[in-house]
């Protein structure tokens, strides 16, 4: 699985973003590709992983890194040079990146080559017109003027929020979530994104930071900011609260365990752990760490979880407890997955770096 540093993107949005783009609105990063560079694999990278026989990294500036041995990576031709925070693949050819902007991209190559599906200003502008045809469709129904007046701060706000998760359930049907509550549908492979928020059930728009599937076809567990989470289903097109939350605090990763459980973790490395779906919650058994920001789960079934401030932890028990392995990574953390040969891959602000997994 793959996943991004949502708590930095959230610091570069508020603090990197140049007053004179947010005045004047214009955003030369959605225009101009991404520049070829030698450096792409050592710049600062948000996320990291594998799918079917292929690995990708996404970063700033653009990049999209691909590799098929884990250690020589290749830059993809890209079109846009807003910083990406995510990226997946529902089959060897078919992916999707999302990030900065509001950005969503699509290969069809395997990743060697994108283009722009979606972006941060299309999606004030269609929320609106969308959230206005279904109030004159039903005039007595409140939420959808509040949508639309939604729509409009978003079109004053210009393309200024990251979508920091993109999640596929199969090559047709996949969601892009992001800050604000931001959230889209696709059931036509990216062709058409549609406004869900209608259908969800988070009126305060917390960040929604990741997805992870659940044994029930359609079915995924959402976590986010101030406690949010949710369980989604793209059959029925709606997402519900959970009847419990274990604490009122940002979870940036969430990850399944073999077993069907699901466990979280987030800020000042608070970790917890469910078996069914949100109902009742426990503590896991860990090390203090930072602010835990990725997790994954390897082909052995055994779960890593990474810290920001480097700390990287294992689980052999479904995420029960976890224990810190001895890697130095030599300083901060922001995505992981698993590397080939018994390895794991690191990304974080050198770019990508790879460490045997202890014995």
């Amino acid at each position: 699985m793959i996943a991004r540093n949502a708590l930095l993107a959230v610091l570069l949005t508020l603090v990197m973003t140049p007053w004179s783009v947010i005045q004047a609105k214009t955003y030369d990063v959605l225009e101009l590709p991404a520049v070829p560079s030698d450096l792409a694999s050592t710049s600062l990278i948000f996320s990291i992983g594998k799918y079917f026989d292929r690995y990708y990294a996404v970063g700033q500036y653009g990049h999209i890194l691909y590799s098929d041995d884990g250690e020589n990576w290749t830059q993809a031709q890209v079109p846009v040079r807003s910083s990406l925070l995510d990226i997946t693949f529902a089959t060897p050819e078919k992916g999707w990146a999302v990030g900065h902007e509001g950005v969503i991209l699509h290969s069809s190559d395997g990743g060697k080559t994108w283009a722009k599906q979606f972006d941060g200003l299309r999606y004030g502008q269609e929320g609106k017109a969308y959230y206005e045809e279904l109030a004159a469709q039903d005039p007595n129904e409140e939420l959808y003027p509040f949508l639309v007046d939604e729509m409009d701060f978003a079109i004053s706000q210009g393309a200024d929020k990251p979508l920091f998760r993109v999640y596929f359930h199969d090559e047709n049907r996949g969601h892009a979530l992001g800050a604000y509550g931001m959230i889209l549908q696709t059931l036509d492979g990216g062709n058409n994104w549609q406004h869900v928020l209608h259908n969800m059930e988070n009126d305060s728009f917390y960040h929604i930071f990741d997805a992870t599937p659940l044994p029930e076809a359609g079915k995924f567990f959402i976590s986010g900011e101030s406690g949010l989470f949710m369980i989604g289903d793209i059959n029925e097109q709606v997402a519900v609260q959970t009847e419990s939350v274990p604490w009122e605090g940002s979870f940036f990763t969430t990850i399944a365990a073999a077993d069907g459980g699901v466990i979280t973790g987030g800020l000042r490395g608070r970790m917890f752990i469910t078996n069914d779906q949100g109902v009742s919650w426990q503590a896991v058994e860990k090390p203090p760490t930072s602010s835990i920001v990725d997790s994954a789960r390897l082909a052995n079934d055994n779960l890593v979880a990474v810290g920001i401030a480097g700390e990287v932890l294992l689980s052999t028990d479904n995420g029960m407890n976890f224990s810190r392995l001895p890697i130095n990574t030599g300083g901060r953390i922001y995505a992981v997955a698993e590397g080939p040969d018994g390895t794991l891959l690191f990304g974080g602000p050198k770019g990508i770096s790879k460490y045997a997994i202890p014995q």
